[in-house]
């Protein structure tokens, strides 16, 4: 018994200490970085706490409505679309595998081509609208979504899709109650990923024909040398990031609680 109670306190400890060890680490960047700005080593780079106090400026002020909560809704907006689509399209094909040589050509097709390659492309056939960002953003979101989901459909353990047939469990019941939830991880992995491209499609989207928005607010202070505006947008981009990280684990470690502890891991 004494063991079984102390790994829960183990596990708690491990977790105090990697989260103490990433506060240190931040707090060490973030001084290098006040130091080199203030020591004039690195050209155009301005300390960080100016960076900061413009990133109030922006957050605080006109710029929430104007730049910030556009490239937030943009990217939220694509995120979802281009996962549904993913989840979708790879669990079709990741069970109905006679579907993979008649579709498999376009797909390889289409995940070749560079996403800033289709973002002239797109803005001429579409124009430059929001409509045309959330569906370059969904494009670079769909495929880690896809693939992931179509290799964990294919992975499933064909027992349990045998007990389930042998049961006379509908096909499309198969895929909801016994092939969904077992390749939910690596789901959550490809979503994750997902979430990754589709900050960096937000922000090449904005950079071109736009005029609202993080990118465009990047790329504006680097045009107009406003160097302090220019980091501030920056570093809102990362709180952005960072943001939306947490929410997306929390989201995670809900959903996989039980996957959790398969591997042995607890919750406490």
């Amino acid at each position: 018994m004494s063991r079984v109670q102390g790994r829960p306190r183990r596990v708690r400890q491990a977790r105090r200490a990697r989260r103490a060890v990433g506060v240190l680490t931040t707090l060490a960047v973030l001084g290098m970085w006040e130091a080199a700005g203030r020591s004039g080593s690195v050209m155009f780079l301005v300390p960080f706490s100016v960076a900061a106090r413009g990133a109030w400026d922006l957050v605080s002020g006109p710029g929430l409505r104007q730049d910030v909560l556009p490239s937030a809704t943009r990217t939220v907006a694509g995120f979802f679309v281009g996962s549904s689509l993913g989840v979708a399209v790879g669990l079709l094909l990741g069970h109905f595998r006679a579907l993979d040589p008649w579709v498999r050509p376009v797909l390889e097709f289409l995940r070749a081509v560079p996403l800033p390659a289709v973002l002239p492309v797109a803005v001429l056939a579409f124009g430059p609208n929001s409509g045309t960002r959330v569906g370059l953003i969904a494009l670079g979101a769909v495929w880690p979504v896809l693939l992931n989901t179509m290799d964990g459909a294919r992975t499933v353990d064909a027992g349990f899709v045998d007990a389930a047939r042998a049961a006379h469990v509908g096909r499309w019941r198969v895929v909801s109650r016994v092939i969904w939830p077992a390749c939910l991880p690596q789901v959550f992995a490809g979503l994750r990923i997902a979430l990754g491209i589709s900050l960096i499609m937000m922000v090449i989207s904005e950079m071109v024909a736009s005029t609202s928005g993080l990118g465009f607010f990047v790329l504006q202070a680097q045009r107009a040398y406003a160097f302090q505006d220019m980091y501030a947008g920056v570093l809102v981009l990362g709180l952005l990031g960072g943001l939306f990280t947490l929410m997306f684990t929390a989201v995670e470690y809900h959903v996989l609680a039980w996957y959790e502890g398969q591997k042995g891991i607890g919750r406490g």
